[in-house]
């Protein structure tokens, strides 16, 4: 399309408006509406995700079969070995447990190029994150703080994913707490086969029975890894669109202000600021509105939304539900709020609708709420 304005126009105006209406037609995805994934863009991000999960998945089946084949076919070289102690004379798997710990060593390290392989290749595609986050190294290392701060430090508190945000580093550590849930599920599946089948059970029934195991958690945490990149591509410009869309309706109304971080509060948005997408639509809030951070929550969003006009109801339950699908997963803690507003009538969406428009934003096709 020619960059020269037609000759039959009005005046300056006119050029400008057809400039507008050139730009608008070239770019991809507007600034003004939720991240749509173009065709090429979801291609290829489906493309990556297959090649990427099988092959996690085969890692997986290869890393039993030679964990326990050599075991089979030469089995003097894994004899336990006799150590005394204390007068006491124990025979200990050294060698297998060694050679476990190699194989362990081994797949993690291809399971995180791997993965990184697959993010990388979303990333280019996409134009992230040039294109969409001017600040992502500066957020990446505000969530990497947040999730090593020693309040919220530890798996029992947080799970594994904030280990999503942080270097190579933990992504080695997350793929190794995926292995570790891997082997206990492949224990409890040996203790059930064993005490089901008794001396039934051969050895190399119960021993690689645990392939579909490993080959499962390896593919649904890289599933994790490229699903986290595919809502860091689409998550900036939704947020900022809706939040700009939010100022415009509110920006100046005082019932409104004091409730978006009580909202926020109340669904647990703030507790995880190691979540690229909640930290981002937090950091956004505040700047847009000019909250205080530093003020103390009352933690009454409900009693204090009941006091509320309805339309003022209205765009805080627009917010929830924004906030709490943004980053393409559905917690616990947050399942179970939804359940409570809407006991106490606060919500109007139903299950099926957030379910609908979440599996749409995952699906690539944009969060219209």
């Amino acid at each position: 399309m020619s960059t020269r304005p037609p000759n039959n126009s009005f005046g300056p105006l006119d050029h400008l408006a057809m400039r507008y209406l050139r730009q608008a037609l070239d770019t991809s995805h507007p600034t003004d509406e939720p991240y749509v994934l173009s065709p090429v863009e979801s291609r290829v991000i489906r493309r990556t995700k297959t090649l990427t999960l099988g092959l996690a998945s085969l890692l997986g089946v290869l890393g039993v079969l030679f964990l326990y084949i050599p075991q089979y076919n030469w089995p003097v070289l894994f004899q336990n070995t006799p150590i005394t102690l204390f007068g006491t004379t124990y025979n200990l798997p050294i060698v297998t447990t060694l050679y476990g710990l190699l194989l362990v060593y081994i797949e993690v390290n291809l399971l995180v190029g791997l993965n990184l392989l697959g993010v990388k290749a979303i990333m280019q595609v996409c134009q992230f994150p040039r294109a969409h986050d001017a600040q992502y190294d500066r957020h990446l290392q505000a969530l990497a703080d947040a999730a090593l701060e020693k309040t919220n430090r530890g798996i029992l508190r947080f799970g594994i994913d904030p280990y999503l945000n942080m270097p190579r580093w933990g992504l080695t550590i997350f793929f190794l707490l995926n292995i570790t849930k891997a082997a206990l599920s492949n224990l409890a599946l040996k203790f059930f086969l064993k005490r089901f089948l008794g001396r039934f059970a051969l050895r190399q029934v119960t021993d690689l029975a645990g392939m579909p195991i490993y080959a499962a958690w390896n593919a649904y945490a890289s599933w994790q890894v490229l699903h986290e990149a595919q809502i860091r591509v689409m998550a900036p410009l939704t947020i900022r669109e809706f939040v700009n869309e939010l100022h415009d309706e509110w920006g100046a109304n005082e019932q409104f202000r004091p409730l978006i971080l009580e909202a926020l509060q109340y669904v647990a948005i703030l507790k995880r600021q190691y979540n690229y997408a909640h930290f981002l639509l937090t950091e956004t809030l505040v700047d847009r509105f000019n909250l205080r951070t530093n003020t103390t929550l009352t933690g009454h969003f409900v009693e204090q939304a009941a006091n509320a006009p309805v339309e003022v109801r209205r765009s805080l339950e627009r917010l929830i539900v924004f906030g709490v699908l943004v980053d393409g997963n559905l917690s616990w803690l947050e399942k179970r709020r939804l359940r409570q507003l809407r006991a106490k009538n606060f919500l109007t969406y139903s299950t099926d609708d957030i379910q609908r428009i979440g599996e749409d934003y995952n699906q690539g096709r944009g969060l219209w709420v």
